[in-house]
């Protein structure tokens, strides 16, 4: 389909799906530094004949030019991500997000690739970020807030990638996922959380009052919309918006709803002790139109199927 494609962060949570389903007919190439191994719950993917693992990092131009070798598009999705992360270890996030966006572009336009699809994230539209489309402005919080070098590091990325696509003549494309759930999400993730939570016989726990609204985007959808991005013309120079509006639901909505699912379940609050983002949920008309996108699984079969995996993981782990 697309000759030989790199992903960055390819054993991570979105990038194992993404291969997963490329797989059977493209060449991959995985590059990732194992920080978060989801590859670890799907082996036969590691050992599948058009797979080849490469243990490296983003910040090592020896590592990319090496996973680069004939490669024809790359998925950039090596980064780190988790709000944890953001306050204990900011300036790790700010260089490998950045720079390492930065040396991976400019590898790419070296070694020739065609294609580069970026995966950026719904944070760069701060606190705020309800109904909002692509030309939707970014009011990211202040730089006294470590809760925002996530945010403002992969912004910069995205105009790093439109202007060197711009400038190598490379088909560059931004992704903006929108709080994406489902099996394999290791680290944080409010459905993770609420699942592993349940399944462990504990409460889940919701901070503050759980009214911030969020679109719940079922990681297939997402797969669907970076392999659109590989396939059509039209994604070349473009950013994307990629949730699933018609999915809208607070957090502890989300929290009662994991909770019908595993009876007896109960539900605790916490205080906000960090910057709370009130609203995330996208307008996605442009991706409708451009890639011929549209989210197709519902909350409830999603959080279903979400829920069975960790389950299937819990039983496997005590066999």
């Amino acid at each position: 389909m697309n000759g030989k494609i790199l992903i960055t962060g390819g054993a991570g949570f979105i990038g194992t799906h993404i291969a997963e389903r490329l797989c059977p007919k493209n060449k991959l190439v995985l590059l990732d530094n194992l920080r978060r191994n989801s590859l670890a719950h799907i082996p036969e993917l590691k050992e599948h004949r058009n797979v080849s693992f490469l243990n490296g990092d983003v910040l090592d131009r020896k590592s990319i030019d090496k996973a680069l070798s004939g490669v024809e598009s790359v998925i950039h999705l090596a980064a780190i991500a988790g709000v944890s992360s953001y306050y204990e270890r900011p300036l790790e996030t700010l260089r490998v997000n950045l720079l390492g966006t930065v040396n991976m572009l400019e590898a790419a336009a070296a070694s020739g690739v065609k294609k580069f699809i970026y995966a950026s994230t719904s944070e760069v539209f701060g606190p705020d970020a309800l109904w909002v489309d692509e030309l939707a402005g970014h009011k990211i919080g202040g730089v006294s807030d470590k809760r925002w070098v996530y945010a403002t590091s992969k912004l910069a990325g995205e105009q790093f990638v439109m202007r060197m696509g711009e400038a190598h003549n490379m088909a560059c494309t931004i992704l903006r996922p929108f709080n994406v759930y489902g099996p394999r999400q290791t680290g944080e993730g409010a459905v993770a959380n609420f699942c592993s939570a349940v399944l462990s016989g504990k409460p889940i726990t919701v901070y503050g009052d759980g009214t911030p609204l969020r679109a719940w985007c079922y990681v297939s959808d997402f797969v669907d919309a970076a392999v659109a991005c590989l396939t059509r013309k039209e994604a070349a120079g473009q950013d994307f918006n990629i949730g699933n509006p018609r999915e809208v639901e607070t957090t502890l909505g989300l929290a009662r709803r994991v909770a019908r699912l595993s009876p007896g379940s109960e539900i605790k609050h916490k205080d906000v002790v960090r910057a709370e983002v009130r609203a995330r949920v996208p307008v996605i008309d442009k991706a409708r139109r451009l890639l011929a996108w549209e989210p197709k699984v519902d909350l409830e079969q999603g959080l279903t199927e979400t829920l069975e995996w960790h389950r299937s993981q819990l039983t496997a782990a005590v066999k």
